[in-house]
Parts: C-alpha cells; structure tokens; sequence
C-alpha cells in the first residue's frame, strides 16, 4: 500500500489496521489520512522511546478459518438498520443493542441459558448489555471477574452501559479470574435487582438512550451462569461479528442527520462514509473468524471513531447535542487508542527490520 502524504510515522503506525481492512475493502486516501493521523497523535511514550518504526510485513493468509453462526435474529438486525436510515438511531437504540445481546446468547449459550433469557424476554424484562469497566480500557485493567473458585465470586464494576439503570437482567462481559480471558455472564433478575446502579449523566440521542454504571457482588454465583459456548473466543466472535452491524446503523444515523439538516459532510467525511459502507457491508459477509478477524473490527471502529471526530472537531455538526452524541460514540465500546493499541499488540512482532 503506498501513501500520497508526508506523516511516515503515522502511516507505519496504521499499516496493520489498514492491510487488515483491505483484505476485504481498500480504503481511499482520505481515510488512510484519517489513521495516519490519528496513528500518530496516539502514540503513547513509550512507544516513542523503544519504537524503530520498521515496516509492518504483511502476515499472510489465516490457515485456520472458523465458520461464523448467522442467527436468525441478524435479519431482524439488517432491517433495523433500514429503519434507522428514516428515523434515526435515537428512537431504534434501545431494540438495536437488545438484538445484539440476542446474538450474544444464540453464540455464547446453551439451549437451557437460551430458553431461560427468552423465558424472560417473554414476562416483558429487559437486559442490560455491559463491557465498559471502571478499571480501564485494556483487559488486564478490569475489575469485573468471576473467580475460578466453587461457587465462583462474582464482581461487577461496570460503568457506561447502556439502559443499565432501567434494565431487569444483565449480560456482563468480565476476566476468568485473574486471566485475560473474557467471559459473558449472565446475570438473573433476582440477583441483577441487588446491583447499585446509577445513570450516567444526561441521555444521549435526543433522549433515547440513557447510560448507566452497574455495580454488584455476588459472593455465591453459579457457575451456570457463564455462557460457554463456543469456547474463550466466544466474546471475540461475537465483537467481530456485532461491530460491523453496529457501524452500518450509525453510518445510517449520519444519513439521517444530514437529510435532517444537523451534518455537513466534507470531502473527507463523505469518503469516509462511503468506505464505512461498504467496509461494514463487506465484513459482515466475511463467514468465518480467522486471525484477522480481530484486527478488522477493531479497525473498523477506529475509522468510524475517527470520522466521528473529524464532524465534530471540523464544524460540521452545529448542534451541541448532536456532536456529543457523534463524540461519545468514538469513546464508548472501543475507542480510537484502545483499537490502535490492540492492533498493534497482536502485530507489532511482524516487523521488516531489514526496511
């Protein structure tokens, strides 16, 4: 891939997430601007210090590919993103996420933990998706896990998660333990009614969806509560396959605002629109997981991250509720440093030292 701009230590910086991308879609140069530039700004000190700045080589093909489930409910996913390009995504939020937590089960658990949520779903009771943690945006940071021990303890120190004040169950994303191990837990109405949990600060999408901080001990969970299909990679899989639904609706929310009168786009934004598009279209067509996988979504994120920014930062978006809105949404559920930094932990060992 070459460049048409002077930013050499931004554009190394971005290779890997940018050479993951184009397995599937080549990005345009407004959008290798974008990370370029972004790639640099985030470089962190001790990246400075100890980096060579050598190439980035290109990894090859994945020789083992894993097929991805398409539960039946990414139909119902697809066709609410169809609405969100009419009515925006304020009023489509809260469903949206629902329907994510939706294929989060169908990946993640058994057909007992299954018909248990949809026993739930049916009485009329709401989940509460939760990642986000108190403890910081890395894994090793977190303070939610459940313990290795029998029963398991359980601690919950969520913050940011979306309706989590006004939901009856939750879907906890914490560490196995002291490990980086992720793992999905569910967590009952009868136990998530003993969680403090507190909104955090004013809702955002004119109202539409409120977040909220979830704290909560369970000294004696069971351990029937961890869904465990699909192994460790599980919440992998399931981030792979949900951020690139998750990029098409607000690709269509930016529509919608700017038929609305409440976006402008510039040559960069509309680019970078444009290759989102097709990017997200293109990924969620990608039926397996492989050793990419990773590396694309998070890409994904950190362009849409970006182009978020670059509304706001540039005077395109004229309502103040509007820019928080498009900020937040480049903070929240992976933002731009975090993409970056996980990008270039899993490749910064595949370097051209001969360059």
């Amino acid at each position: 891939m070459s460049f048409e701009f002077m930013n050499p230590i931004g554009e190394i910086l971005s290779r890997p997430a940018l050479g993951a991308l184009a397995r599937h879609t080549e990005a345009p140069i407004e959008v290798r601007r974008l990370l370029a530039s972004s790639a640099a700004r985030l470089t962190d000190s001790s990246m400075v210090i100890e980096e060579e700045f050598h190439p980035f080589k290109d990894v090859g093909e994945s020789r083992v590919r894993n097929p991805l489930p398409q539960p039946d409910v990414l139909h119902a996913i697809r066709s609410l993103i169809e609405e969100v390009r009419v009515t925006g995504f304020g009023p489509n939020a809260a469903r949206f996420f629902g329907l994510l937590g939706a294929v989060m089960i169908d990946l993640s658990g058994t057909e007992a933990q299954k018909e248990r949520v949809q026993g739930w779903v049916d009485a009329g009771l709401t989940a509460c998706f939760a990642m986000t943690d108190r403890g910081g945006p890395l894994a090793h940071q977190w303070l939610s896990e459940i313990s290795t021990n029998t029963p398991p303890r359980l601690t919950v120190d969520k913050v940011w998660s979306m309706n989590a004040n006004r939901s009856d169950f939750g879907i906890m994303i914490v560490r196995q333990g002291k490990s980086m191990v992720m793992a999905p837990v569910l967590v009952p109405p009868e136990e998530f009614a003993k969680a403090e949990t507190s909104q955090s600060g004013p809702a955002f999408l004119d109202g539409h969806l409120p977040l909220g901080d979830v704290k909560l001990t369970i000294e004696e969970a069971s351990s029937d509560w961890v869904l465990r299909t699909g192994g460790p990679i599980s919440s992998k899989v399931f981030l792979s396959l949900a951020r690139p639904f998750l990029i098409q609706a607000l690709v269509a929310h930016a529509r919608w605002l700017e038929e609305n009168g409440r976006l402008r786009l510039d040559t960069t934004a509309a680019a970078a629109l444009e290759f989102l598009s097709q990017a997200a279209r293109n990924q969620s067509a990608k039926p397996y997981f492989d050793k990419h996988s990773e590396d694309q979504a998070m890409a994904l994120k950190w362009v849409a991250n970006e182009t978020w920014l670059h509304l706001v930062v540039n005077g395109l978006v004229p309502g103040q509720d509007d820019a928080r809105d498009l900020i937040s949404l480049s903070k929240m559920e992976g933002s731009s440093y975090r993409c970056f930094f996980e990008i270039y932990q899993r490749n910064k060992r595949f370097r051209d030292v001969a360059a």
